[in-house]
């Protein structure tokens, strides 16, 4: 395996990696969130399933992008704001679409550190090893993910790869007056 694997998974050499520090922990030493909260989350988590982060998110407790910062820090991954960042077209060639899309990952940069890259992937599921693995055999190249946000990376793959919808569809203002869309026709035209 070439991604460097979360912290939770032994690596190749046997050697442990160190021991993660609970999300719910990390947030209540940020301030973003205090105990209650908290166990709103956790008793959210275990009545309808899922991960801590996302019941707190669904709860409206901690924004997006707050849990994302979180996350890194518990993984040890650089977080990335994709609002307007553009991926150059020879990059997205890298790895097939239907990649990009069934996983939700966005390569965005192929830094030139050795021949093989590494390939710069944006992921919002720091734990989708799979996924990152399917890019390493796609694109020939070593992955060097970066946690986004789901909203923003849904976005950013929809606006790049032109699928989905990302915004609602942009229609000029509505003319001021009534709108013949066909001309009026006389009724005893028809009759007659």
């Amino acid at each position: 395996m070439i991604v460097c694997p979360p912290a939770h998974i032994a690596c190749h050499d046997g050697v442990s990696p160190m021991k993660r520090v609970p999300l719910g922990q990390i947030l209540l030493e940020a301030g973003t969130i205090d105990g209650r909260q908290l166990r709103a989350g956790l008793e959210w988590q275990r009545r309808c399933g899922g991960r801590i982060g996302s019941a707190l998110v669904h709860l409206g407790i901690v924004h997006e992008f707050d849990l994302v910062r979180a996350l890194g820090r518990q993984f040890q991954i650089p977080v990335i704001d994709l609002a307007g960042r553009f991926v150059p077209a020879d990059v997205l060639l890298l790895v097939p679409a239907r990649i990009l899309e069934a996983r939700s990952l966005l390569p965005l940069e192929l830094l030139k550190e050795c021949r093989r890259g590494p390939l710069l992937v944006a992921t919002s599921d720091p734990l989708d090893v799979e996924g990152l693995d399917e890019v390493v055999f796609a694109s020939g190249k070593q992955v060097r993910p970066v946690l986004a946000a789901k909203s923003q990376l849904a976005t950013a793959i929809a606006r790049h790869l032109g699928c989905g919808h990302t915004e609602a569809l942009e229609l000029g203002p509505e003319p001021a007056g009534e709108m013949d869309l066909v001309q009026p026709v006389s009724a005893s035209r028809f009759w007659n």
